[in-house]
């Protein structure tokens, strides 16, 4: 920041030089070591050579920086202070450089006043001594880490804040997805208990079925045993049929090598060959009609076996149907168990989500307490500013009715210079006039 001009200059210098020391016991002195780490830490280059001879251009730019990083204040934000005060005044170049500095100088002695430093003048800024600057240095060294401290304090309670917001919204999802389950669950059941029903009574009934079938299949294999005994012996009946038929043959082509040549005896061979050969197709045709009642017997059987086949294939998804209606009412078990679970641990969560809560509530509480201080302390500072605002209104409008007070005493004394210059012109024509009277009279001899 640039040099004060004259009249701050002149107030600087005319300020008390003996700084009162009481409130320097109220913080611990700081190394210069340790002042210029700090100072480096903020980007300052700043020698020990500086702190021991300080100058008023590098106090003005350590107290910008302290000032930036402590209370957030920039230049920039004292250059449109200082444009929004003196908008409206008249010669606006004669109050541009004395607003900035007593902007500058309210915001450092404020930032020192917190520091606990209250005997703070503005000749500390512009011409600042060893003794004074280190302790002022001191005062904010120590204000810098009371606010680390307290900021990391603050930003633990933030973050803690968060996460028990976080984790109180995550209770409420789960708590919510919880009873969504619980009433899809319920409702499921619900919808479930008919067919579980059904499928009971149809159990009950494939079971009665099943026993049903198992009777007759018994009945049916007795009778297939039994038709399966009339096979066989209707075959080995044919197959004695088909000996005798071939112990026929042989005797027959026995018998016509013995033919006889007389009539009669040919007569009477071929009618007993012909009642022969109808006995002969008799017992075929009884054999083959016992052949076909095997055969439809054999068919019926088959049937049966389609029958028995389809019956077993029956049971064995009733037995499916069974075994997935058992699977369903486990899982209804389970379904239950899990209900009774989260039912308990309904109350456990509730009593979870108030805890949240009230954590919640205190740290909102704090953190509107802090809202309300800085809003106070803004409000303070408004004030002040409104203050100081009136008070270079005052000093602004004195400083034109002096100007203006000035003008006429200029006016005035123009005036009489004027009138003296006149009388001085007056007065030497007159002394020129009596010089020439008294050298125009005669010469007296003594």
């Amino acid at each position: 920041m640039a040099s004060a001009p004259g009249p701050v200059s002149g107030m600087a210098a005319g300020a008390p030089a003996a700084g009162a020391d009481q409130n320097y016991t109220s913080f611990p002195a700081v190394k210069t070591d340790e002042l210029l780490s700090v100072l480096h830490e903020m980007n300052l280059a700043v020698t020990a050579d500086d702190i021991a001879k300080p100058q008023g251009a590098m106090a003005q730019k350590v107290f910008m920086a302290f000032l930036d990083t402590l209370a957030g204040t920039m230049p920039e934000m004292l250059e449109r202070q200082r444009d929004e005060i003196c908008a409206n005044t008249e010669h606006r170049e004669l109050f541009e450089d004395g607003v900035a500095w007593l902007l500058f100088f309210r915001e450092v002695r404020t930032m020192m006043e917190a520091a606990t430093v209250t005997d703070f003048q503005l000749q500390d800024l512009t011409r600042p001594t060893a003794k004074r600057f280190k302790r002022h240095m001191s005062a904010l060294v120590n204000f810098f880490r009371f606010r680390s401290d307290r900021l990391a304090e603050f930003d633990e309670l933030v973050l803690e804040t968060e996460a028990l917001e976080n984790q109180r919204m995550e209770l409420e999802e789960g708590l919510a997805h919880h009873k969504q389950a619980i009433e899809s669950l319920l409702a499921q059941r619900r919808d479930d208990e008919p067919r579980v029903q059904q499928l009971r009574d149809e159990n009950l009934a494939h079971s009665d079925r099943l026993l049903q079938m198992k009777k007759e299949q018994g009945q049916l294999l007795a009778e297939i045993d039994a038709l399966k005994g009339d096979k066989a012996e209707a075959v080995q009946k044919q197959t004695d049929i088909q000996y005798q038929l071939q112990i026929v043959s042989a005797e027959l082509a026995k018998l016509q090598t013995r033919l006889a040549t007389e009539p009669a005896d040919i007569r009477r061979d071929v009618d007993d060959m012909q009642a022969q050969v109808h006995s002969e197709r008799a017992s075929l045709a009884e054999s083959e009609r016992k052949a076909r009642d095997l055969s439809a017997k054999v068919d019926v059987l088959q049937q049966l076996d389609t029958d028995v086949a389809a019956a077993l294939a029956a049971m064995e998804q009733v037995a499916t149907d069974m075994e997935r209606t058992a699977a369903e009412a486990r899982s209804l078990d389970e379904t239950r168990t899990q209900l009774a679970a989260h039912t308990h641990e309904q109350p456990a969560q509730a009593h979870r989500l108030e805890v949240l809560d009230r954590q919640v509530k205190l740290a909102t509480e704090r953190l509107e307490r802090a809202r309300r201080q800085l809003e106070e302390k803004r409000t303070q500072r408004q004030a002040q500013m409104d203050a100081l605002t009136a008070r270079l209104a005052d000093v602004s409008k004195l400083r034109k009715e002096r100007h203006a007070l000035a003008d006429i005493k200029n006016q005035e004394a123009t005036s009489i210079e004027r009138e003296l210059d006149s009388v001085l012109q007056e007065h030497e024509a007159h002394c020129a006039r009596m010089q020439l009277d008294k050298e125009a009279l005669p010469t007296w001899t003594q």
